[in-house]
């Protein structure tokens, strides 16, 4: 029977842990669980949340893939009637394996960025430099020559968003196109300067909103939760390399804004 360490083996074969950034540091990789433990069944979600949880320990889950870590921080104490500490304790009680693959996995040479700028379906897709390393968060390619308007309706389209939101002239023309799934405020100027007309990414401060407008860098901002569509790629790949077990995604991660 497959083992948890096979399985986060060939991810982290993949998606090195060197490859993390430093604040990720002891925060990715096996959270909770035995390497040692069998698993039947796997789950992929983007956040940890208390859904999530209910719903791995519905499915009978045996190893919970999570893109967000799902302790981002150190604790130092435990209120178990907390709402981290009744997950944390239907975590202990179902011996959940919980595996993380977070900035090690965006900068990854087919990781996150790397997908998400296929789903653009942008050409000639490559890293600053073609090089990977924990710096190499942005994902360069090209598109068909369209005004920012029509473009950003392609990206609500493809990444099955109800909105977006747009920084620059729509009418302006854009070509080169940079993506970072994440925050990705600090990379505005990095993209302007690499020649990029736009920036796709998950979030953007209102500060650096202003100073795209002043570099006359379009930016297009989805949501957070788009990093949600890593799921069926890393499914696909891991169903093909795995055939004993069974792979499913979340049917409770969600993205937690809505428009009204």
């Amino acid at each position: 029977m497959v083992k948890v360490k096979e399985i986060t083996d060939y991810l982290l074969k993949k998606y090195p842990l060197d490859l993390a950034s430093d604040f990720d540091s002891g925060k990715i990789g096996l959270q909770f669980g035995s390497m040692s433990a069998p698993v039947k069944k796997v789950m992929l979600a983007l956040d940890g949340t208390k859904n999530v949880i209910d719903e791995a320990i519905d499915k009978k889950v045996d190893l919970l893939i999570l893109h967000h870590p799902f302790m981002f921080s150190p604790l130092l104490n435990l209120d178990y009637d907390s709402v981290f500490g009744k997950k944390l304790l239907k975590v202990f009680d179902n011996r959940l394996n919980i595996f993380a693959m977070h900035t090690n996995f965006d900068v990854a040479k087919d990781g996150m960025n790397f997908i998400l700028a296929n789903l653009l379906e942008l050409k000639n897709i490559k890293s600053i430099n073609n090089e990977i390393d924990n710096n190499s968060f942005l994902r360069i390619g090209e598109t068909n020559k369209v005004s920012l308007e029509e473009f950003a309706a392609f990206v609500k389209k493809k990444f099955n968003e109800k909105y977006v939101r747009v920084i620059g002239d729509e009418t302006r023309k854009v070509r080169k196109v940079a993506v970072v799934g994440g925050a990705g405020s600090s990379f505005v100027l990095q993209a302007k300067k690499l020649g990029c007309d736009v920036i796709v990414t998950g979030e953007i401060h209102h500060n650096n909103a202003i100073d795209a407008l002043e570099w006359n860098m379009a930016v297009v901002e989805v949501s957070h939760s788009v990093e949600g569509l890593y799921k069926e790629t890393v499914l696909s790949d891991l169903s093909k390399n795995f055939e004993s077990v069974e792979f499913v995604l979340s049917c409770t991660d969600n993205n937690p804004f809505k428009w009204i």
